[in-house]
């Protein structure tokens, strides 16, 4: 009952303003005003402004003003098409009719009458599209203004004679009493207003335009307007919305107002209980209950001190959540229980401090009992108990003491001053010098080194092996934590890396090796067993070595890639860096290479710039690169086609290009070839590895370049890109 007292205490005074029965006009007035004014303005722009609307042609819709512009616009165009022809027909016509061609002066004359009479068709359409453009915007602001009194339709209601144009405009299908007008209107507008009632700002406007009768805002808003649902703009969502706001705001206000008086009667029940209630505990002794005893008991658990101080935010906390929580609502749900266990005990643990109060004025002893056992005093005792590890204790209690002695320097030296003693003036600013130099140092020293600590401890934690924590010059328990630390970082950094190193190798060659080993391996197994044979010829044995010599050499090759791909992939790979001339580089490896382009029928078209383009870049593993994709050209290609092969010099890079077109179908994405053992042959019949573009493209991005692909059908792109030598 305590809690429903508080709540509705609460909630009378936080609403306290909606039971002024006027509260709704005075607060909203002005929304008021402006939403009358506007639809004043709505009623004489449909039925006054645009009442014969519909009738007029397209350039009567058009303002004035505009069509002359539009008209001016058009007239200096034909203007200008009569200066055009003239400047481009008249001179030729007069030509030919004095040199007496009068068949051409009069095949010129047509021209420029079929050319006049085509511009004019243009121009004028130009003009009427324009003027039709312009009408139509004209008509869907119209058609919004419609719109937009209809929305209203079921918000307002009007009667209205307009005496200027001796017309009536109005929603109603009779014309309303003034009983009626007081039993159903929540706003009405009369005029000519009479004695003692409010025009709401629309007598001037009225007025002006010569207007009488009524204007009125339903107590209740219609659902829907029958005019406006016949709109083929009408939506129930729009008319359920913003234009019934006023009626569902007074609504609203008037439901609070009598939720307000209701809550006022149930405070007077329960207020009435509550006196009866206590009459009844105070006759039955409900102090001495077993439960009442047990609470109590409970009570004094928490120590005197920690109780007096929780009191303060559970007050703040019952005090907001009393006031900022919406209980009287329906319908009843779990927010109404979930308010009530809260408030319930909090209700209840007030009632017992105030038994416990109670207590304590009966039984004075039973203080100092309970301040024995009090937070403070548990402290205190623990202080004193540390006094055990006497060195961290007296650091601690010196760098206290020097601290607390800075605050009285200070305060001495700023009394001094004000006393004019110099004397201690001086003794002041001296502590002051001491403090700072030596004591401040020191203990920022020890904050910052702690604090260093802690976020490389983070770091650590995160993973991050490369926080170096500084100890400086510090000395003590700190700095020794600190060197620890990161003698045990670099300890396991290292072992993480090289297991994960390790662990990438392994991966990386089990993975791989089991893919493309199979085939040359199976015809090594089957052509010895062949070369078993007792039966076999000189010239088939002769054969059949030969094939196993090629497929020996391809699992050599095969096991070199798939090695060297490990190693790139695990970065052991050790670069020797130098200042190569790449024209020369390319030039060998095409030498290198020539006979398998001879043998082939590509054609290389070679393009070199310049002799001398110098990089900075490990000459041998760049001739892998160029071996690799020359080989992957003559592989690839189509034959009979050409193979360009361009090395350009670029303001501060060197640009390697090698075009060729497939010869099989390249219908995957172009860095899937970046994948190890992924072939443009995907039937495998050629003697690629599947690995030479992904070596080309580790070293060729260990060396800070880029390599990339791109791919057009069949027509096939490699770009290489390093950074060039710039001389110092």
């Amino acid at each position: 009952m305590t809690t429903i007292i508080a709540l509705v205490v609460a909630d009378i005074y936080d609403d306290r303003r909606y039971l002024d029965k006027d509260y709704f006009l005075n607060q909203n007035s002005y929304q008021i005003t402006e939403e009358l004014a506007i639809f004043a303005k709505l009623l004489k722009d449909v039925h006054v402004d645009h009442a014969a609307y519909a009738d007029k042609t397209p350039q009567q819709k058009v303002d004035g003003d505009l069509l002359d512009d539009l008209s001016m616009e058009r007239d200096q165009k034909l203007n200008q098409l009569e200066e055009n022809l003239s400047a481009q027909y008249n001179t030729r016509i007069e030509e030919a009719r004095a040199a007496g061609n009068d068949s051409q002066a009069a095949l010129l004359t047509t021209e420029r009458e079929n050319k006049r009479t085509n511009a004019v068709k243009q121009i004028q359409a130009e003009y009427d599209a324009k003027v039709k453009e312009i009408a139509s915007a004209k008509d869907k602001k119209v058609e919004d203004l419609k719109f937009n009194l209809l929305l209203r339709d079921g918000t307002f209601k009007y009667a209205i004679q307009d005496k200027k144009n001796n017309k009536v405009y109005t929603n109603l299908d009779y014309e309303p009493t003034e009983a009626e007008i007081r039993q159903n209107a929540l706003i009405s507008v009369q005029l000519p207003q009479r004695k003692g009632e409010r025009s709401w700002g629309l007598s001037r406007f009225f007025q002006e335009n010569q207007w009488e009768g009524i204007i009125y805002i339903p107590r209740v808003a219609e659902s829907y307007s029958p005019a406006f649902a016949r709109s083929e703009a009408s939506s129930e969502a729009v008319i359920d919305g913003y234009y019934h706001r006023i009626i569902d705001d007074a609504t609203y206000y008037q439901s609070i107002r009598e939720r307000l008086l209701k809550e006022i009667g149930l405070l007077m029940i329960c207020l009435i209980g509550a006196v009866v209630l206590f009459r009844y505990l105070k006759q039955n002794q409900a102090l001495e209950h077993p439960l009442v005893a047990k609470s109590q008991s409970l009570l004094r658990r928490i120590p005197l001190d920690v109780r007096l101080l929780s009191l303060l935010p559970a007050g703040v906390i019952y005090l907001v959540f009393t006031f900022e929580t919406n209980f009287f609502w329906l319908p009843i749900g779990f927010d109404h229980f979930s308010t009530l266990a809260l408030l319930t005990p909090l209700t209840a643990y007030f009632l017992l401090y105030v038994v416990e109060a109670w207590s304590i004025y009966k039984n004075p002893e039973s203080l100092s009992q309970q301040w024995q056992n009090s937070l403070y005093m548990k402290v205190f005792s623990l202080l004193r108990d540390s006094f055990a590890d006497r060195g961290m204790f007296f650091k601690l209690v010196i760098l206290l003491g020097l601290t607390i002695g800075m605050c009285v320097s200070a305060g001495v030296g700023l009394l001094a001053l004000m006393k004019s003693e110099p004397i201690f003036l001086f003794l002041a600013f001296l502590y002051s010098v001491f403090y700072v130099m030596f004591v401040l140092p020191y203990i920022l020293r020890r904050t910052a080194l702690l604090n260093r600590i802690t976020r490389g401890v983070e770091q650590m934690s995160a993973g991050n092996f490369d926080v170096v924590i500084d100890a400086g010059k510090t000395k003590g328990k700190l700095a020794n934590t600190a060197h620890a630390l990161n003698n045990l970082k670099q300890s396991v950094k290292q072992s993480l890396d090289d297991q994960m190193k390790s662990e990438r190798l392994k991966s990386e060659l089990i993975t791989n090796v089991s893919h493309d080993l199979k085939t040359p391996l199976t015809s090594i197994i089957n052509y010895v067993d062949l070369l078993k044979r007792e039966d076999l010829s000189t010239e088939d044995r002769s054969n059949y070595l030969n094939v196993l010599e090629r497929k020996t050499d391809r699992l050599k090759v095969l096991i070199d890639d798939l090695f060297e791909a490990a190693k790139m992939a695990s970065g052991s790979v050790e670069l020797n860096i130098e200042q190569v001339n790449v024209a020369a580089l390319l030039r060998q490896t095409l030498a290198e290479c020539d006979d398998k382009i001879e043998q082939s029928s590509l054609t290389f078209r070679v393009n070199i710039e310049q002799n001398k383009i110098y990089a900075p870049l490990d000459g041998k593993k760049t001739w892998r690169v160029f071996e690799n994709l020359i080989s992957n050209a003559l592989k690839y290609s189509l034959p009979n086609t050409r193979v360009h092969v361009d090395l350009i010099e670029l303001p501060d890079k060197v640009q390697l290009t090698i075009k060729n077109v497939s010869a099989y179908e390249i219908n995957f994405d172009a860095d899937e070839l970046f994948e190890r053992f992924k072939r443009a042959d995907e039937s495998r019949n050629t003697e690629g590895s599947g690995l030479g573009l992904a070596i080309a493209k580790s070293i060729v991005e260990l060396q800070g370049g880029n390599l990339s692909i791109d791919i057009d059908g069949d027509y096939f792109k490699v770009i290489v890109v390093f950074h060039k030598f710039k001389p110092a």
